[in-house]
C-alpha cells in the first residue's frame, strides 16, 4: 500500500484550505450494507460497489467520500459493496488510494458524484485502474522534459515545476487509459462528449507551470477539445483547457496545460 499516512495528511490538509474548518470524523456505514429502500430525514445514502479494471469485485479495500471540508473513510465489504450515510447534500469523490505496491501498480479510482434531491445514490460500479511502468523524470537540468506515461498519453512538464503530494517523491510518470466501459457519467459535463479519461501518476502531484498534453485520437483535424482534471478532494473539475485535434492526436493549445495530476478527462 501506497504511504497512507501521506496522503491522509494530503486530504485533510487540503479540506481546511478549502473550507477553513476542521476536518471532521465520519463514520461510515459497515461494510456491503446495500441503500436502505427509504432514508432516513436528513440523512443521504451513498452507495457502490469496487471493482478492479477487469470487473472483479475488489473486497475489504478503503474507499473514500470526500467533501470539501470533510472526508468519510470506509472499506468495502467481501462482495466489494460499501455505502455511507452523508448528513447533508454536497459535491463529493468516491474514490481510492493509489497502492504501488502492487503488482501491477494501483491507480486510485475517482468517482464524482453529486448529491441532489434524491436521498439514495447508487454509483455503481467504481473501478480500479492498473499503472503501467511509466517513464522516469530527469533531473531539473533536463527540463522541459516529454515523458511517455503509457496508453499513448504524452506530457510535457518541468520537472523543477512539479511539487509531489505530501510524503511522496517524485520517480517517474504513468498513466492508464480507462476502458469506455468502465468511464463514469460526469453529470458536470453536460452534453459534453467524453473522448478519454486517464488515470494518472503521481497522483495529486501539482505544477506551478502549465503541463502540455497530447493523445492519440482519430477526431478530424481542427476539432476542438477541452482538457479538465477532478480534483481530488472534492470531485470538482479543473477549469478547461482547450485543445486542437491533428487527425492523429488531440493536443493542449501551445503554452496551456493542465496542472494537476489526477483523473484526466478529455472531452468536446
Amino acid at each position: 500500500m501506497r504511504h497512507s499516512s501521506g496522503f491522509l495528511a494530503l486530504v485533510l490538509l487540503g479540506i481546511t484550505a478549502c473550507g477553513g474548518e476542521s476536518p471532521q470524523a465520519v463514520r461510515p456505514d459497515a461494510p456491503g450494507n446495500a441503500v436502505a429502500s427509504s432514508g432516513t430525514a436528513g440523512e443521504w445514502r451513498l452507495a457502490g460497489v469496487l471493482k478492479d479494471e477487469a470487473g472483479r469485485s475488489l473486497g475489504n479495500a478503503r474507499i473514500l467520500a470526500c467533501m470539501s471540508r470533510v472526508c468519510l473513510f470506509g472499506q468495502s465489504g467481501a462482495d466489494g459493496r460499501f455505502s455511507f450515510t452523508i448528513d447533508s447534500p454536497a459535491d463529493l469523490v468516491v474514490k481510492t488510494e493509489p497502492d504501488l505496491s502492487a503488482v501491477p501498480r494501483r491507480a486510485p479510482a475517482m468517482v464524482p458524484v453529486p448529491l441532489a434531491a434524491g436521498r439514495q445514490v447508487d454509483v455503481g460500479a467504481v473501478h480500479v485502474s492498473n499503472l503501467p511502468d511509466g517513464q522516469r523524470l530527469g533531473p531539473p537540468s533536463a527540463d522541459p522534459q516529454t515523458l511517455q506515461a503509457g496508453d499513448g498519453l504524452e506530457l510535457t512538464l518541468r520537472r523543477a515545476a512539479l511539487e509531489p503530494a505530501l510524503g511522496e517523491v517524485l520517480f517517474d510518470v504513468a498513466a492508464r487509459r480507462l476502458p469506455a466501459a468502465n468511464v463514469p457519467r460526469y453529470a458536470a459535463l453536460g452534453g459534453e462528449e467524453v473522448l478519454a479519461v486517464y488515470a494518472m501518476h503521481p497522483f495529486a502531484a501539482r505544477s506551478t507551470m502549465p503541463i502540455a498534453v497530447k493523445a492519440p485520437s482519430n477526431l478530424p483535424a481542427g476539432t476542438r477539445v477541452k482538457f479538465r482534471t477532478i480534483n481530488e478532494i472534492d470531485g470538482t473539475f479543473s477549469e478547461p483547457v482547450s485543445g486542437l485535434a491533428s487527425g492523429e492526436f488531440v493536443a493542449t493549445d501551445p503554452a496551456a496545460g493542465i496542472t494537476e495530476l489526477t483523473h484526466l478527462v478529455i472531452s468536446r
